[in-house]
């Protein structure tokens, strides 16, 4: 199914190391390392960039150089300028016969940007009132962070919804992604060991 996407949208996202990390499953490292090379603006991360750094995450068994991955990087803008997404060649050809299906990669990244979006607009809620302004399930006061931290367990996700049948699978991967997106901040706990000194 092809997305109806216009420039304007493609433009309007705008996305900390951070959240292109938990939403794409690209390492911050990686996003860093290529800001430091200056393939990458500093933040925020746009769209054509998010893209980029999907497809040299698809590329992990290659290791490009800087040269090679600037070239990409002008190729994927070049084609993600005339959007619609519909205007996207269906194949990228890269070099040496290596070639990317771009137009179904651009339209995962947007899904992934885009249902993030809607599920963070529809399901949380911040109330100064309620944990202090921790982010909360709309309606509860269970905090995400706390269903995301305890969803990185093995088995965690069965337990989580029997034990707030409210919940969906759907609901603990986002506060997953979410938990890497917007980590805690603040001064870090003292471990039990170094408090019982």
């Amino acid at each position: 199914m092809m997305l109806r996407v216009s420039a304007r949208e493609l433009e309007s996202v705008s996305l900390t190391p951070a959240e292109v990390s938990a939403l794409l499953g690209v390492s911050e490292r990686r996003v860093r390392k290529e800001i430091e090379h200056g393939l990458l603006p500093s933040p925020p991360v746009g769209f054509q960039a998010a893209v980029y750094l999907w497809v040299v995450h698809s590329l992990h068994d290659m290791e490009p150089s800087v040269e090679w991955r600037r070239s990409l990087l002008t190729s994927i803008r070049n084609h993600l300028v005339h959007a619609p997404l519909s205007s996207i060649p269906k194949e990228l050809e890269l070099v040496h016969g290596v070639s990317l299906h771009l137009r179904s990669l651009v339209e995962e990244v947007w899904e992934r940007v885009v249902s993030f979006s809607r599920w963070r607009d529809r399901r949380l809620a911040t109330d100064p009132a309620v944990l202090g302004g921790e982010p909360v399930f709309r309606g509860t006061r269970l905090a995400v962070r706390r269903v995301g931290e305890a969803a990185e367990r093995p088995a965690a996700v069965k337990e989580i919804l029997e034990d707030y049948p409210y919940l969906k699978a759907k609901d603990i991967e986002f506060a997953r992604r979410f938990t890497r997106a917007y980590p805690r901040v603040g001064r870090p706990r003292e471990s039990a060991k170094a408090s019982a000194r």
